[in-house]
């Protein structure tokens, strides 16, 4: 290895200490020790390379990978990535947060961000959130924009940004659509990064009298498995996992919906899976958009049983809205 490279090493593996929260200025060089007077320039080089996204060395190539911590807090890693030809979705969100920006809380939305958004989603509505804290009560204005059929519908608060849909296709289909909206979010939200990103499904699964056998993971429902209880009116559980830069959270149990067909009253079962991360580049965003949603199938795929695989693998008809 020549000097250059060797040098490169020694700086990325022992010279810099992971800064805590936001922090940026908690990074210190130090070598043995002792603090690196006379590195300013490596300072400020590795401030900016820190700022927001966690990144690695790649000895291979000169390029940096954004990764997190969060995207190690599930060891389980599915083959069945693109295999189902259905979902179980009711609904699914992105939602990206930023610092806030009190004019996006007004009642009349940002041109620039009505024109970029007009031809998908032409329909513009404003509701008024009222908010109650210490100091007192406080509202401002969220604006929704929805698509020609509503099924997708985007909202823009003064530190928030969201994209929504009831009718998801694919992964790929969202990714596109939220990566157009984050486009048009750039030129108004006055921000390089988001404080926040994240991405949830909510999916139900409706197999008739019995939502849970061979449809569940059975460490998910081990007590209803028993059968030693009777006559279970509820049942719920929630996994959170969490690191420093983001996390992931399952909940999951049964659900009573009356059935639209007979009226009758009957079980379905959720599993409802957000996984985020904490301060992303603008640029990131769909590097942060692809491993939140391999963490969020891994986790899906685990929790479903047999019959739910091979629900989802039949073959099926669906146009995207």
């Amino acid at each position: 290895m020549n000097s250059a490279s060797g040098s490169l090493r020694e700086l990325s593996t022992n010279w810099c200490r992971r800064p805590k929260s936001d922090d940026v200025n908690a990074c210190q060089f130090e070598r043995g020790g002792v603090a690196n007077k006379q590195g300013d320039w490596r300072l400020n080089a590795w401030q900016n390379l820190l700022r927001f996204s966690a990144t690695r060395f790649t000895p291979f190539g000169n390029s940096m990978t954004p990764n997190w911590d969060a995207d190690s807090l599930v060891a389980i890693h599915s083959t069945n990535v693109d295999k189902y030809k259905r979902n179980f979705l009711r609904q699914a969100v992105c939602e990206l947060r930023f610092p806030t920006l009190m004019e996006l809380g007004e009642s009349r939305p940002p041109a620039a961000f009505v024109k970029a958004l007009r031809k998908e989603y032409p329909y513009i509505e404003l509701t008024n959130e009222v908010t109650v804290g210490i100091g007192g009560a406080g509202s401002n204005y969220a604006h929704i924009f929805r698509s020609t059929k509503r099924t997708w519908s985007v909202s823009l608060k003064q530190s928030a940004l969201s994209v929504e849909t009831n009718a998801y296709s694919d992964y790929d289909h969202m990714r596109e659509r939220v990566l157009r909206v984050v486009e048009a979010a750039s030129k108004v939200i006055d921000s390089d990064f988001f404080t926040r990103i994240g991405l949830r499904y909510i999916n139900v699964i409706d197999s008739g009298a019995d939502p849970v056998h061979g449809w569940v993971n059975p460490e998910l429902v081990g007590p209803i498995l028993s059968r030693s209880f009777a006559g279970i009116q509820e049942y719920a559980g929630k996994l959170q996992l969490v690191a420093n830069d983001g996390g992931c959270l399952l909940q999951h149990g049964i659900v009573l919906k009356q059935k639209h067909a007979t009226g009758e009253i009957g079980p379905e079962y959720l599993l409802d899976i957000d996984s985020f991360r904490n301060e992303i580049l603008l640029s990131d965003t769909g590097v942060a958009l692809d491993a939140m949603h391999a963490q969020v199938f891994d986790v899906f795929d685990w929790a479903i049983g047999p019959k739910a695989r091979e629900h989802l693998s039949a073959e099926t008809h669906s146009k995207r809205s």
